[in-house]
């Protein structure tokens, strides 16, 4: 049987017509059922707020082994030992953040389990980490009313040694016999502002014909340590030298906050109905018709430091905005005090240049 199990984050289009053969769910109306996954189940879950529930009712040893290890950081580090063995990672309690000794190099620390990036900084020896402390907790804190504690921990962090390099995810999944399917690549381009620090990820041709092998390799040879089968991911790199050293995986799922989606509407390629009927796609042939054009997901966040009881987005005039810099392929209003940000854009551009300045993007323009 298939499933979807859908959370409290925007779940994406999808699940609002399936496949036949489907079944949707809630977490709520999962933790009120007696159901329980089995091994021979795929299961799909498009929201990280969902995914320990999900876990309590897997029957798959393998399963869960495999998400318990990708989404804690420490372990996921372990696992990859040894396809990185000199890369160094400790973790740390919050109250022990100003006693750490970066060893005169710049580091990251990460809450052990996180999502959208809450909590995420970078030190070194010039740092006041006292003060990063402080910052690290108040935004965790912060953020604790959009995410439950198992999905952002607040009071345990890994500490790694910090990559430099260009930025990518992949959406993927293992199909029955452990083989690597990719069904997205993406870049993930610096935006102008920290604060808004998903607001793109886009897909093109070339990337694909630099990257879908490396991928592919990266992803069977770690797959084979997991042993992991009908199993989605979606994983985050560092582009490091012609290295991609891994930076999160989130299990059980594609892209947050709809980026899946991206993917259907720019290839007539249904990456989650893909997973359950165990078909790759054709890139070669995806490309022939598409190759001039730029793909990309823009995430609208709610304006640093506005009242957001006293202002509200103004979405036409951020559509308006978008339409100046590419084609709209898709829009999506979301519950701006449920979330962390107000919509979500779909976006197709042959003018590359032109689409990149839309990371100089700043949102409260749009609030009202």
């Amino acid at each position: 049987m298939n499933y979807i199990i859908t959370g409290t984050t925007y779940n994406g289009k999808y699940i609002d017509a399936p496949k036949a053969g489907t079944q949707v769910l809630s977490r709520e109306e999962l933790a009120q059922s007696k159901l329980r996954f089995l091994e021979a189940d795929k299961v799909y879950v498009p929201s990280e707020t969902a995914l320990s529930t999900v876990i309590e009712r897997m029957d798959n040893p393998d399963g869960v082994a495999g998400v318990n290890k990708l989404k804690d950081k420490y372990l996921c580090r372990e696992a990859l030992k040894g396809l990185y063995p000199d890369f160094y990672f400790a973790k740390c309690k919050l109250e022990d953040i100003p006693h750490l000794d970066t060893m005169g190099k710049k580091i990251v620390i990460k809450p052990l389990r996180g999502f959208f990036g809450t909590g995420v900084r970078f030190a070194d020896a010039d740092t006041d980490l006292k003060v990063l402390k402080e910052e690290i907790r108040s935004e965790v804190a912060e953020n604790s009313r959009f995410f439950p504690e198992s999905v952002l921990t607040k009071d345990e962090y890994v500490v790694e040694e910090f990559i430099a390099g260009e930025e990518y995810a992949v959406d993927m999944f293992y199909d029955e016999l452990g083989h690597a399917v990719i069904t997205n690549i993406y870049h993930h381009p610096v935006s102008e502002s920290l604060d808004y620090a998903h607001l793109m990820y886009y897909s093109n041709k070339e990337l694909f014909g630099l990257y879908l092998e490396p991928f592919l390799r990266f992803f069977n040879e770690f797959g084979a340590t997991l042993k992991l089968r009908s199993f989605p991911i979606h994983a985050e790199f560092k582009l490091r030298g012609d290295e991609f050293i891994p930076i999160e995986f989130n299990p059980m799922r594609y892209g947050g906050f709809g980026l899946a989606d991206l993917s259907s509407l720019s290839y007539e390629y249904q990456p989650i109905a893909a997973y359950f009927d165990n078909q790759a796609p054709d890139w070669k042939a995806i490309w022939k018709s598409r190759e001039r054009y730029n793909y990309a997901f823009i995430l609208a966040y709610n304006g640093k430091g506005l009242d957001l009881n006293t202002k509200k987005p103004n979405h036409a005039r951020f559509r308006d905005y978008l339409q100046k810099y590419a084609e709209l392929m898709d829009y999506v209003e979301l519950d701006f005090q449920r979330n962390p940000v107000f919509a979500i854009a779909y976006i197709r551009s042959d003018d590359y240049e032109k689409m990149m300045q839309l990371l100089g993007t700043e949102f409260r323009e749009f609030f009202d």
